[in-house]
């Protein structure tokens, strides 16, 4: 049950981008206010979707990482692969 009131005061342009999320997710103006706040103050503890990216560190701590001559060797065989398109018949 709603039984609390807040009035506010922000730009313009701030409203009309929440009217227009409004709009789109099929909420009320009021709806859409409540959904905003509440996702701000539960933050990432609280179940809030991690971001799309993530931090790079340790990404390949549970994987092999090929040593240098592996590296080269594909290195080469691409160069390889690559020079063989490239070239045209005579």
């Amino acid at each position: 049950m709603k039984d609390a009131v807040l009035t506010l005061r922000l730009p313009r342009a701030t409203r009309a981008r929440i009217e227009a999320l409004a709009t789109k997710e099929g909420r009320s103006l009021s709806q859409q206010v409540e959904r905003l706040v509440e996702s701000a103050l539960r933050g990432p503890a609280e179940g809030v979707a991690p971001p799309a990216t993530r931090p790079l560190a340790d990404a390949l701590s549970d994987a092999r990482v090929p040593d240098l001559a592996a590296f080269r060797a594909a290195r080469r065989e691409l160069s390889r692969s690559l020079d063989r398109r490239s070239r045209r018949p005579a």
